[in-house]
Parts: structure tokens; sequence; C-alpha cells
């Protein structure tokens, strides 16, 4: 496959040589973040200021995440206010939120509320969107609905990744980090102009870190990291007027990842002997296990785009995006918690492809009258294998295994047309819109079967299904600017995901999940103060959903988890968030952000009990299902308040001019329930999470090295706490790897 995925990325440049005339940019300068001080986004399809854009945006630079060391999705939400990440014990189930909303689900046949879009193409799983962030030009964090321009399961938000495009001039840069847990990442990126119209990029990384989870059988170490990949562009610009950029990605990872950790005991006798015997104390800090099956992720990131941008006639730029991916991933985790084989084989191998084509207009900046408009087409094939098989802790004769399989076959197509136009009515007021109409289509084969000489837990399932969903998403607004140094913003919104269906290995049948529709209210203030040294952003927000897609988990009556899609009524989200940037002058910058957010459910009735939820605590039982009703109170996974900080300062030391530098990070999260049914026993307590570091630079900054530190006060924290599989009553727990203090030392050469 690596053989043909690179023949493609040959012949896809020979074709875009060959119809360059045919169809081009934003502009050279698509790729800069910061000119000067002013923070350029593409958040609208179009280069703009991001005091000009009329919507909640948090941005960071690619210097700013080597600032912090920042080299996962998961890790940002230490640096943007109301932006989430949830962990799983395998690609497939981890999930984004933005503003306390997202779906993060083993489904197959259901995608995520929060879309990752990497270099203009919109990622069609979430799993294949958490790949290692190098060399990034920019992440645009684009809060609340953006269906009108970018459509892809965008109900909640987007994730708009930017990597660094080439250069004429030569230079590069090549950074080694080594810190505790042996982590070692080796960096590398160069770039140049091989003819005066012709220019490229290459960059590379290598990541490993020893895991942080013990297990006790065979003195193992379990959730490492071990990660490559790389990363080619290709600019040819035959005339002013057109640009061709054609960019291919690999990465690469395989390590014995993820595991969970039990928090306390249930009613397994047999879970609660064995583990006890291997010397492990159960807790809220619990990092041991003792397994004898086998925990791994193998993955395989890769594809490659093509953007043409041609500037016509009269300031029109026409441009086309074509990308082409693929996402390979295999994993097992030893799921019963102990050195028996009750549940070693849980795993999942999925096969995911996707081509994207979008065809856009863009009218020519600094006019009255600004316009976007274009097609956009997707197509993605998702095949899933999941597979259970072990003894369940059923009294079986020797050697008699029981199994529940499942293969799941999806076929999506989305196509839409959408348009989107900003008219300035004068130079302080304007007005904007945008429509988009999406067509999807979704075609599902799910069987459920036995392994194999084992015998089938549960039914025989073989059954097809469809579904066609058609919307209209929009938006509409007004800005007012009073002053040069002040913009004042209102809009409103309407959002879609597509419908979907519960593929899940608990399933004994297909069920419909409808689509999620939001629709959002925003108000707000840019501002740039006191000499444009001080950029404050600030948007108040009421967004409510309408048949919002849950993952709901509860244990089943042979004590395994049992997961579920369901769309859970209605909801209701408002608040307030807020970023700062403050330039103190002589080398001191302050940076930060807030967000207060209340997301609660107003309607969701046929919410599932918590494991010994009584009658007076809420719970129903009925018709054989127990049932409580959630309606008034808060969402899970969504922390009322949410904070981050930053200080830092760089000054000259000699007049050669070698510098020092040194930053201070705060980064603050509230308490939240982790799991769906607000089982008292799945808060996470608030916490707070303080990084530093300290370095200097040699004369002409060729060389910069520093000492870091995160989580300097060793906070220890979870991102997910459940049921424990097989063991009634009991919790188990996901701990990130940033739950942990952690020192090490960078060096970065710069030529």
């Amino acid at each position: 496959m690596k053989s043909i995925f690179v023949a493609l990325m040959g012949s896809t440049l020979l074709a875009s040589g060959a119809h360059a005339q045919d169809t081009a940019p934003l502009s050279a300068s698509e790729n800069a973040s910061v000119a000067g001080d002013e923070i350029v986004v593409t958040a609208q399809k179009r280069e703009q200021s991001l005091q000009d854009v009329p919507l909640s945006v948090a941005v960071l630079s690619g210097e700013q995440l080597s600032n912090r060391n920042i080299t996962e999705i998961s890790q940002l939400q230490t640096t943007t206010p109301n932006f989430s990440f949830q962990g799983s014990n395998n690609p497939r189930g981890a999930g984004l939120a933005i503003r306390g909303i997202g779906t993060n689900n083993f489904s197959s046949a259901i995608e995520g509320s929060v879309g990752i879009v990497i270099d203009g193409v919109p990622i069609g799983r979430q799993g294949a969107g958490m790949t290692d962030l190098f060399d990034i030009q920019r992440i645009e964090v684009l809060r609340g609905p953006q269906g009108t321009l970018f459509g892809k399961n965008a109900s909640a938000g987007v994730l708009n990744i930017v990597t660094t495009d080439p250069s004429y001039s030569w230079g590069g840069k090549v950074q080694a980090t080594y810190g505790e847990f042996d982590e070692f990442v080796l960096r590398g990126t160069v770039t140049g102009g091989l003819t005066s119209n012709l220019a490229f990029r290459a960059s590379a990384y290598r990541t490993k870190r020893d895991g942080y989870i013990r297990n006790r059988f065979d003195d193992s170490r379990l959730n490492d990291r071990d990660e490559w990949g790389g990363r080619a562009k290709l600019l040819w610009e035959p005339a002013d007027n057109i640009r061709v950029l054609v960019a291919g990605d690999y990465s690469s990872r395989d390590a014995a990842c993820c595991m969970w950790t039990i928090r306390s005991f249930g009613n397994n006798a047999d879970i609660r002997n064995r583990v006890t015997a291997a010397g492990i104390v159960p807790g809220p800090d619990n990092r041991e296990v003792a397994l004898d099956g086998r925990t791994f992720i193998r993955q395989e990131t890769y594809g490659g785009s093509v953007q043409v941008d041609i500037e016509g006639t009269g300031g029109i730029t026409v441009t086309s995006i074509t990308g082409l991916r693929w996402w390979d991933a295999t994993d097992n985790n030893d799921a019963d918690q102990r050195p028996t084989p009750v549940l070693n084989i849980n795993n999942g191998d999925s096969r995911q492809r996707q081509f994207t084509q979008e065809l856009r207009l863009t009218s020519p900046s600094g006019e009255p009258f600004e316009w976007v408009g274009g097609l956009f087409l997707f197509n993605q094939d998702y095949e899933l294998g999941n597979s259970q098989q072990g003894t369940f802790d059923q009294p079986l004769p020797p050697g008699v295994q029981l199994s529940r399989a499942i293969f799941v076959e999806n076929d999506t197509q989305n196509f839409a047309a959408f348009a989107d136009a900003t008219y300035h009515l004068s130079d302080q007021f304007n007005v904007f819109g945008g429509l988009r109409y999406t067509v999807e289509r979704l075609n599902t084969h799910f069987r459920r079967f036995a392994n194999p000489g084992t015998i089938l837990l549960g039914p025989n399932v073989d059954q097809k299904m469809k579904r066609v969903d058609g919307a209209w998403t929009w938006r509409m607004g007004a800005q007012f600017r009073p002053t040069e140094e002040v913009t004042l913003y209102g809009s409103v919104a309407r959002g879609f995901k597509g419908g979907g269906f519960n593929a899940l290995q608990d399933s004994t049948v297909l069920r419909t999940v409808e689509p999620e529709i939001p629709t959002s209210y925003e108000f707000g203030a840019k501002t740039e103060l006191f000499d444009r040294r001080v950029r404050f952003n600030i948007a108040f927000f009421s967004t409510d959903f309408d048949d919002f897609q849950a993952q709901a988990i509860g244990v089943s009556d042979t004590g395994t988890l049992v997961f579920d899609v369901i769309n859970a009524g209605s909801l209701r989200t408002r608040g307030i968030e807020a970023d700062v940037d403050i330039n103190m002058g002589s080398g001191l910058r302050l940076m930060g952000g807030a967000a207060y957010t209340r997301a609660k459910y107003t309607d969701f009735a046929g919410a599932p009990c918590y494991f010994g939820q009584t009658v007076a605590q809420g719970c129903i039982v009925s018709g054989g299902q127990a049932r409580q009703d959630l309606t008034g109170k808060e969402l899970a996974m969504a922390p009322k308040f949410t904070a981050n900080a930053s200080a830092r300062y760089e000054t000259e030391v000699s007049a050669a001019g070698a510098s020092v530098f040194g930053q201070l990070s705060f980064a603050y999260r509230g308490s939240t329930f982790t799991a769906l049914d607000l089982d008292p026993k799945s808060v996470q307590k608030a916490y707070g999470l303080l990084d530093a570091q300290i370095g200097f630079a040699l004369p002409g900054d060729r060389l910069r090295a520093w000492i870091w530190g995160k989580n300097l006060t060793d906070k220890s924290f979870v991102e997910l706490i459940y049921d424990t599989p097989l063991d009634t009553g009991g919790q188990s727990q996901f701990f990130p790897s940033t739950a942990a203090r952690q020192f090490g030392a960078t060096v970065e050469y710069r030529f």
C-alpha cells in the first residue's frame, strides 16, 4: 500500500502541473500565522486578521506549541479554554469536545461532533487525525457550529490544523528533546527553493517514551509511545496568479497502549483476590495492573493532497483541494484485569479510506461585497472488525471459550454546495451570512458472529441498513467597528451532523441514531487596546442541540461493559469565554484565556441508570429497562470553568546578541462527571497544572536550548472513570501521560 501511495503522489504531482492552467490561492502569506504582531487565520476560507473574524477562535502558533512541549492533540486542552480531549483504550474511541460538546464512541457508523481539518482536508474519523503535531504553522480552534463553511462533522466546532509551507529561502532546523520516562523526541525540517518558481519542504520526527503503567505480571511498562513519521511539500508557482501545492505525509505508531487501572473493587471475588495477590492497591493513584494478555496499538496514517489556486479576471480566485487519506489501526487489550485468560482477546482492526474534493470561488478581499462559494464532495469506506474471546467468568468445560465478534462495513458519501458573503455597508458596519445544503448517504452492513472454535455469546446478526440525510445549515449576523481598536459582532448559526447506526459489539440489532442539530447564538467583542499592546477578545454563547448523539456505558448480565449510542434528547450549553494577549514590552509577554460554561440536558428522560442507583436516587425500572431522567442535569465531560495563563520573558544578555528566556504556564480545569449517567463515583475533581521552562539562545538565534518541567506539582488526575469490565460495582480509570511530574531538556539548531 505504501508503494501505491508513493506512486499516487508522483502521478498527482504530474497531473497538477498539467492542469494548472485550468484551475489557485489564498496567497503566498497563507501560512503566516503571525505577520508582525497581527495574527492571520483562515477560519472563513480566506486570509483575515483574527480581530476581523466575527467568531470565537483560539489560535496557537507552532512556536507556542514548541515552547510548551506540546506534541499531541490531547495536550491542547491545557492551552485552550473550552477545548477537551477524552482518552480511550484505543484511537477509535478517543474524542474531542468544544464548549462541553463532543461525541467519542466506538461505533464505526457514528462520527464526531468536532471536525478535524488538516491543510484544508476534513478528516472523516477523529482517530485518523490524532497524529503527532510536528512542523505546524498554526492551530485554529473554531468554537461553535461551523457547518456553513466546513460542513463535515462540525456541529460543535472545528480543529483547523495548518502545517508549514515551503519557503524559497534555504533553511531548516533540528530539535532534540530528552525527558523523564526515557522520553526522546527528534524532529527535523529543511526547506528551500529548487528554482525561481519551485520550492520544497521536508520534515520528519521520531518519538519514544516508556510506559507509565506497570504490569506486575511480567514487570513490563504499558502506555508507552513509539511513533515516527514525515511530511513533504512541493510548491510550484508557474505564474504570478497560479499556485500549486502538493503535500504528502506518513506516520506510524507501534506501542503497548492503552491500558486502564482499577480504582475500586466490585463484587468479583476472583479479580479482588488475584489483584490483591499481585500486590496492587486500587485507588485514584493506582498505576499498576497484573495482566497476562497482550496490550498494543499499531496504526499507519498516510495521505496526500493537491491544492491549486488561480487568481483570474477581476481578482476572483479559483481553488481546488483534492485529498486522499488512509488510516489502518489494529489494537488489543487484556480486559479482564487479572493474569488469567478470562478476556485476553479484546481487539479491533479498522481500515479507513477517504477521498475529498473541494472546489470554491473567492472574491478579492477589501471590496464592499466579499463572498466565497463552492462545492464539496466526500467519499469514505470504513471497515471495522471487533472481537472478544475468553471464559467471561462463566463455568465452562476445560478448553471451551465464549466469543462475540462483529464486522461492520460503512460506505459514506457527502455532497454539499455552500456560499458565504459579507457586505460592508460602511467602514464601520457590515452584515454577513452563509448557506450550505448537504446530502449525506450512509450504507452499513453489520454482522455479529462467533470466532472459530468458540461458542457465540449472544445472537447472530446479519443486517444491512441505509439512510439519506439532507439538511440546510446557515449563519447570519452583523459586525460593528466603533473604533479601529474595537469590533463588536453578533450571529446565529444552524449546524448539522448526519445520522448513523449503533454498530457496536454489544448491538443485537442495528438501530438508527438520528442527526444532531445545533442552533447557536454568539455575541462578542474583539479589542486591541493601549497602542495595540493588549489584545482582548470575549464571546458570549448559547447553543441548543436537538438529538445530541451520545455514548452510554452500562453493564450487561454477564458483567461486561455494554456500549450503546443514543440520541440524548436535547441539551443546551451557555457561557462566556475570553482570550487575552498582553505585550508588556522589554521582552515580557502575558497570555491567557478562561471560559465559564453551563452545559445541561433540557430533555433526556430515557438516560441509563448508573450501577447501584436506587429509586430514591431517580432510577426507574420499566419493561426490563432501568432509566433515569437527566433533564436539567449537567452534561458529562463539561467542566464549568477552564482557564490557562502563561508569562514569557526573553532578553539579550550580551552585546553580541545572546539571550536568555523563561516561561511559566498554568492550566486549570474544573470538576466534571466523566460518565454520561452522572455516576457520583465518576467525578474528576478540579485540578491545575503548572509548567515552566528556562533557557538561552546564542547570537544569531541559531542555537537554542532550554530545560523544562511539566506538571511541577505532580498533580494526579484521570481522563475517564467507568465501570470495570466483569466486576459489577467496580470502577476503573484512564490516566494521561501528563498526570505526573516530568522534567526534560530540549536543544534546537537552526540553519
